[in-house]
């Protein structure tokens, strides 16, 4: 009977390893191909003006807006046999490829010719970002073996998008390489051994493939950018990491306080493993509000914290647990003695509790530190991501350079004004693009009609520009302007430009740069104040559950939000200003401006997340002593080794993603350190001790009837 008892617990043991061995082994074969299932978009708003806009361009007037832009060398002169040559091989490719066309080309118009004797062919791509990205790569690799009398760059969205596909594979490899090797010499140090520092690795790559996994099978059925699998490996790697480390710490202290093996265990579920899944809700919680979001950008990062989560939670109170369960003694093989006396950092982290429970005037330097680094976002500039988030010498980066310095490259400034159902005469017409071209800023508009400048027709229009600018019903005016597209100014334009009634009962859309990135931005302001609300009411929610205190919930959300302020302006400071650009390597730009958005949830729910760590300790003391300053002190030194060690790691995996080549996750993975660091030092070194002390007995206050809520269904460690 008692050899059964024994067995029973290690034949489960096997069994979920087994079932988590399966499950690996499917997620990698599910997530072998997720880099061609994603999508570089998802920035826009799919109900805008502006993406209606460029949906009829595209429909309607397909050689309005090129995918494909493609600059041609010629050693010996684009009129030369080679010239006319390398022309009639990309034509060739070009036809030889499905849904695209070839629209323009230095053969049949001097403005696609350079006075370096540079061509551009306009190749438009028909289908959404899945077929233009099939048809470039196709014409990537005909172009090449057939085109060999000059030279071709790809350029445009299309190369653009192809670029960023193969910077991100070669980034995520570059990144892991280097986060990998420095997180397990993290938990060897954390742990002085070499088998308790390789599981929670181990857990950290079932996650991973998990999610990958996972994020390919939702793929199939709706958009998911690519820019979420850098999510899934730095925060996957960092979450699982420090998920283990927390369990595995208490585990070690329950069994050197003299527990058994499975009464270690058994402890280190029942207290940690609930603080693990409290943990999991509240960065699940907070990464879920991006699903408000009508960007699919920030939809999928909701979709890859979910699932990074769950594989994180799972893998640590599971599958860890059941590996235990076999190990047993032997988590200790390859174990180090120390010479620091045990507990050394304990200690350390007690007396900074100490020091600053003490001292509560230590918060206002704290606090005039995160204000002073919040400074720079007062004037933060936002814009729509393009070329410059390549590295400079990315080809598609060069094309665009080559087509400002080498040509006329004004329309791509333009804000165009399309309609399909023009019901008005071309009196109505002339009158409606003569009240257009008198706005501030319009330098021209052109029309099937010709082009007016300052409320007049200028140069009337031949048969070849009716054409180009009407098919049928269908209207398009080109309204050429030197107002910078992201900037206020241009802001302004659009909407002067949407103010002017077309008459005829005609209904138009604005589209272009400008009008993009006026979308946005109201699309994004009209979510923000519901999405912020709901991060909110889950934070106050969950960690009210967790502590049965109304005052503690109300003291994690302003404090975060502080502390990520001050991280906004950091990112305005570097990203925007270019303060060590040349060390870091991109170019400076607006911010784009869904940036902040997505690292203000993804800090906010990692900052919480280390909340739940320290306030499990605290309150831990707090019950078994009812003693608040020694509970402060005492739950800062068990959890402060712990938060350190864990924000190490997960910074770690952030901070790797700076060598990206791509500046948006540069910008998001050097935001993201800079965030877990200081809310791991400043913010629950300092400011959680000093507030808890001016707090003092209203801590843990609750109302009568939220007090009988919490006993009846509140969770908490223990």
């Amino acid at each position: 009977m008692t050899n059964h008892s024994r067995t029973t617990p290690r034949r489960r043991a096997v069994i979920t390893l087994l079932i988590g061995l399966v499950f690996t082994i499917v997620a990698g074969i599910a997530g072998a191909d997720v880099l061609d299932n994603l999508k570089t978009g998802g920035f826009d708003d799919p109900q805008s003006d502006s993406v209606a806009a460029a949906e009829v361009l595209v429909d309607r007037f397909p050689g309005s807006d090129p995918k494909l832009v493609l600059v041609v060398d010629v050693s010996d002169g684009l009129d030369s046999a080679a010239g006319r040559e390398a022309l009639d091989d990309i034509v060739g490719a070009v036809d030889a490829v499905d849904d695209a066309s070839v629209t323009g080309s230095y053969a049949d118009s001097e403005q696609l010719r350079s006075d370096t004797d540079r061509g551009v062919v306009l190749v438009a791509l028909a289908g959404d970002e899945d077929t233009v990205q099939r048809a470039t790569t196709a014409l990537r690799g005909a172009i090449a073996e057939e085109v060999t009398s000059a030279t071709v760059r790809f350029g445009g969205i299309a190369g653009i998008n192809d670029d960023l596909n193969a910077q991100v594979e070669t980034d995520i490899v570059v990144a892991e390489t280097i986060a990998i090797p420095i997180t397990l010499v993290l938990l060897f140090f954390a742990f002085r051994g070499v088998v308790a520092a390789l599981l929670p690795v181990g857990v950290a790559g079932v996650t991973i493939l998990g999610s990958l996994g996972l994020l390919n099978v939702v793929a199939q059925v709706t958009s998911v950018s690519l820019f979420a699998v850098n999510l899934v490996t730095a925060l996957g790697l960092g979450l699982a990491i420090d998920y283990c480390l927390l369990f595995l710490t208490r585990y070690r202290d329950e069994r050197s306080g003299g527990a058994t093996d499975e009464e270690a265990l058994r402890i280190a579920r029942r207290t940690t493993g609930r603080t693990i899944v409290f943990s999991g809700v509240v960065v699940a919680a907070a990464l879920a509000t991006l699903m408000l979001f009508d960007q699919y950008f920030l939809r999928s990062f909701a979709i890859a914290g979910l699932v990074i989560v769950a594989c994180s939670v799972v893998g640590a109170v599971v599958l860890l647990p059941a590996a235990l369960t076999l190990l047993g003694r032997r988590i200790d093989w390859g174990r180090l003695r120390s010479r620091r006396p045990a507990g050394a950092e304990g200690r350390f982290w007690y007396r900074v509790g100490d020091h600053a429970y003490r001292r509560p005037w230590l918060a206002v330097p704290v606090i005039a530190l995160l204000i002073a680094m919040a400074a720079p976002f007062v004037h933060a500039e936002f814009g729509v991501p393009d070329e410059r988030v390549l590295p400079a010498d990315a080809e598609s980066r060069v094309v665009a350079d080559i087509m400002r310095s080498d040509f006329d490259v004004a329309d791509a400034d333009a804000v165009s004004v399309v309609t399909d159902d023009w019901a008005g005469t071309d009196r109505e017409l002339d009158e409606y693009a003569s009240e257009l071209s008198s706005i501030a800023g319009v330098e021209a508009v052109t029309t099937s009609l010709g082009s007016f400048v300052d409320g007049r027709l200028v140069v009337p229009a031949d048969a070849r520009t009716e054409q180009h600018f009407r098919d049928g019903s269908a209207l398009w005016l080109q309204v050429a302007t030197d107002v910078v597209p992201y900037s206020p100014e241009g802001s302004e334009l659009v909407r002067d430009v949407r103010a002017v009634d077309p008459g005829a009962g005609s209904t138009v859309l604005v589209g272009g740069l400008a009008a993009q990135m006026i979308d946005i931005g109201d699309s994004i302001s009209a979510r923000l104040p519901f999405a912020a609300a709901a991060i909110a009411l889950m934070t106050l929610i969950i960690l009210f559950l967790f502590t049965g205190s109304v005052l503690l919930p109300i003291k994690a959300l302003v404090l975060n939000v502080v502390g990520l302020v001050g991280i906004l302006g950091v990112i305005v400071f570097l990203f925007q200003d270019g303060n060590l650009s040349d060390v870091l390597g991109f170019t400076p730009s607006p911010i784009a401006i869904s940036i902040p958005i997505l690292l203000f949830c993804i800090a906010f729910g990692l900052s919480m997340d280390y909340e739940v760590f320290l306030l499990a300790r605290i309150q831990e003391r707090f019950r078994a002593t009812g003693d608040l300053a020694e509970a402060v002190r005492s739950g800062l030194g068990a959890s402060g080794p712990i938060i350190t060690a864990a924000a190490a790691i997960l910074a770690v995996s952030f901070f790797a993603m700076a060598t990206s080549g791509v500046s948006i996750i540069k910008m998001l993975g050097i935001g993201t350190g800079i965030a877990i660091l200081i809310d791991a030092i400043l913010i629950r070194g300092v400011l959680v001790p000093v507030f808890m002390r001016v707090a003092g007995r209203y801590n843990w206050w609750a109302p009568r009837w939220l007090a009988a809520i919490h006993r009846r269904i509140g969770i908490t460690e223990g």
